[in-house]
């Protein structure tokens, strides 16, 4: 779900994307595509709610994340390549730093994150780096899906691909891996104009 993001709403999506990287439901397939035994991250369960996902609305999701490792330093980076399906699979750009872009990972979760999302706040859970080894349990949440303007509105609906993996850059191993593919929707139609024109 790509928009102009804020740090906290940037928060709310990676949290989201780690969600959508684990629900098996009508319109989502999904795979972990790493095998190392070094896996940063692996995710015990989750689940969201409406699928496919409406867009604007909320989204309500739980999820829990085992962390066998410790998360820290600057030398993980997190690769993202989204698709949406028109006539033929086509990738979504890197716009301001949204979309098919690369990250450090304890960047975009860092030190310096002004606050965490509420979702996350509210039940105690951390939202930057370093991050401990335990269970991290996310409690049914929701989360406001935006209304998508300008020139991120074509991603308001349709059926996507997304291909996330973090590599650590000091070893150049790939630490996690996921393979997502979901359907996103626009709210059901209302109203008199409705009524006419469909």
């Amino acid at each position: 779900i790509f928009f102009n993001l804020t740090r906290n709403k940037m928060i709310s999506l990676v949290v989201l994307l780690v969600a959508l990287f684990s629900v098996e439901a009508k319109h989502l397939i999904y795979r972990d595509c790493n095998s190392s035994p070094n896996k940063i991250a692996h995710v015990t369960s989750a689940h969201l709610n409406p699928f496919p996902v409406v867009v604007p609305g909320d989204l309500t999701g739980d999820i829990v994340v085992q962390a066998p490792r410790l998360v820290e330093g600057n030398h993980y980076k997190l690769d993202v390549h989204i698709q949406k399906h028109a006539l033929f699979w086509i990738t979504v750009p890197c716009i301001s730093n949204v979309g098919s872009c690369s990250y450090n990972l304890c960047d975009l979760l860092g030190p310096n994150t002004t606050e965490c999302a509420p979702q996350l706040k509210s039940q105690n859970l951390p939202c930057h780096c370093p991050f401990q080894p335990g269970t991290y349990t996310l409690q049914p949440a929701t989360f406001k899906v935006p209304e998508m303007s300008g020139i991120w509105s074509w991603l308001a609906s349709g059926d996507y691909r997304v291909d996330a993996k973090i590599t650590d850059t000091n070893t150049g191993e790939e630490v996690a891996c996921y393979h997502v593919e979901v359907s996103a929707t626009q709210p059901p139609c209302s109203g008199f104009l409705c009524n006419i024109f469909g």
